[in-house]
């Protein structure tokens, strides 16, 4: 297994390559980040080609989202902005959403006033545009199921759609990020929904609830969730998308080497 962290949470008061910097510190194989277009990206290469760490990936658009046809060429100019930004820092996932989420409050844009298996559709139809722009390049197309608690309407609102949709375009470029604290919030049963997520996931993300902190501070039993991805001989990455509880860093990172083995 490869071991990735999100520099939007860990180190987020230090400037953003000394961040990269704490990663490699403490032995992770990868940093990521959210949208990359508020950032010094060229600062965070050099940060991490110094360390020896890889940038792995970040927002493939910033507006827009995949279930309104009316936004497919806004989504399709934003990622063809990321890629050539994950060509030029060797990142290699790009994270694409079936809403545009605002940030920082979270809420998404309104939903369009069609059927809900037209926005179905029109996700599929999205994807597959998307695949085009990265086909035979060194990137895999990210797809996120949101939690609803905190992002109201979201319409990946849980791994299921996104199963479905990788299915669908059945394309080895397209791939899913299988995050238990939003599965957790919405869905539960995390067990299960995992091993039907496994073939089709580049990634399983990390974060307790409530708070979206460390492994150890709530209730889902990462122990269990770390030995059942080896039994099922799981290669791929763990991203720790973690809070630090009461703002302690080193504790975060304490608390993960605790659970995961690296």
């Amino acid at each position: 297994m490869k071991y990735s962290v999100s520099i939007r949470f860990l180190w987020a008061d230090l400037p953003l390559p000394e961040r990269a910097r704490q990663a490699a510190a403490h032995g992770f194989d990868s940093v990521e980040l959210w949208d990359w277009r508020s950032e010094d990206m060229d600062a965070l290469h050099q940060a991490a080609r110094e360390s020896d760490i890889k940038i792995a990936g970040f927002f493939g658009h910033s507006s827009g989202g995949l279930r309104n046809p009316d936004d497919r060429n806004l989504v399709l100019d934003n990622l063809a902005e990321s890629i050539e930004m994950a060509e030029r820092v060797g990142a290699y996932q790009l994270h694409l959403f079936s809403d545009g989420i605002r940030r920082p409050a979270g809420e998404i844009t309104k939903p369009p006033g069609i059927p809900r298996i037209a926005q179905y559709l029109s996700c599929i139809d999205g994807i597959n545009e998307a695949v085009k722009l990265v086909e035979g390049k060194p990137i895999t197309l990210i797809l996120e199921a949101i939690n609803t608690v905190h992002v109201p309407g979201y319409f990946w609102d849980e791994a299921g759609i996104t199963i479905e949709m990788c299915r669908a375009v059945n394309h080895p470029q397209v791939r899913l990020a299988y995050d238990c604290f939003h599965q957790q919030l919405v869905a539960g049963r995390l067990t299960e929904n995992m091993i039907l997520a496994l073939p089709y996931a580049d990634r399983i993300d990390i974060g307790d609830v409530p708070g979206r902190h460390q492994p150890g501070t709530g209730e889902i039993n990462y122990h269990h969730i770390y030995r059942v991805l080896k039994e099922h001989g799981y290669r791929n990455t763990i991203t720790f998308e973690t809070e630090p509880l009461n703002g302690d860093h080193e504790a975060c990172v304490a608390d993960i080497k605790k659970v995961f083995e690296f």
